[in-house]
């Protein structure tokens, strides 16, 4: 009795063992890409994993903690903090999730595309999905403008929103219906820089802006501080970058929160 107890023991480690490390893969997936969404998840992926490969020795530990007042102190303290941030990152995952689907079959008098990094001359793969997201949408309609925005960056070339243009243009958009906004290198200054031109053009209907699904619930956010009644359109996003962008978004939000 107790070895087959011991052997069903065996197999759900080793079945969670196989989860956490699918997990961690999902994070790997994104390399040579290093950005704090997937450090965070190959480090909780690792210590998952650490943690179920040695279990008994982990949870022996534990409960010698748990015997001491210092110990359990830090316990409470750490299992309330974690408990904490898991509520916060589903909460943050349903506004994020929802977000995505908001924009779909609403109409807008301008567009906005968010800049996105640029490999030399040419769009990288994320804001090629961003531009071929508005040039859908602005061949569905015609009346629609369209605020390119980006700056360059340090390791950039060119401006994102001159490259976006060119885009644009070559899939067949008429260049007078894009108006380029080059000087901005954040998301706060893509909102305040377009809406200033949208101003300029009296423009006061409604506006959409064209990002990478995960990040649309804090762009909306940014939009509205900035003056913005906008919604979002979704782009596509390579499913090899989803979880670590999405994990990153996680700490942009709360940044974005802290920082307010």
């Amino acid at each position: 009795m107790s070895s087959e107890r011991e052997l069903n023991r065996m197999v759900v480690r080793f079945l969670f063992v196989v989860a956490e490390s699918i997990l961690l893969w999902s994070f790997l997936r994104a390399l040579p890409v290093v950005c704090a969404g997937n450090i965070a998840g190959i480090a909780a992926s690792s210590v998952l994993i650490i943690f179920t490969m040695f279990f008994d020795k982990s949870s022996s530990a534990v409960k010698s903690m748990w015997g001491k007042d210092g110990g359990r102190a830090f316990l409470i303290i750490s299992g309330t903090v974690l408990l904490l941030i898991i509520i916060y990152c589903i909460v943050m995952s349903v506004f994020m999730a929802k977000a995505i689907n908001d924009g779909e079959d609403k109409k807008a008098d301008a567009v906005i595309v968010l800049g996105c990094q640029i490999r030399d001359d040419r769009p990288s793969k994320m804001l090629k999905h961003r531009l071929d997201k508005a040039y859908e949408y602005l061949k569905n309609d015609p009346d629609c403008i369209c605020i390119v925005s980006g700056g360059k960056g340090s390791d950039e070339k060119y401006a994102e929103a001159e490259i976006m243009k060119k885009y644009l243009t070559e899939s067949g958009i008429e260049g007078s219906r894009i108006i380029t906004e080059d000087k901005s290198t954040t998301t706060k200054e893509n909102m305040r820089f377009s809406k200033a031109i949208l101003d300029d053009m009296g423009i006061t209907g409604n506006v959409c802006f064209v990002s990478d699904g995960y990040h649309l619930f804090r762009a909306g956010l940014i939009a509205k501080d900035e003056g913005l009644d906008a919604f979002g359109l979704a782009a596509e996003t390579e499913l090899r970058f989803l979880p670590t962008y999405w994990v990153r978004e996680w700490l942009s939000i709360g940044y974005y929160f802290v920082t307010k």
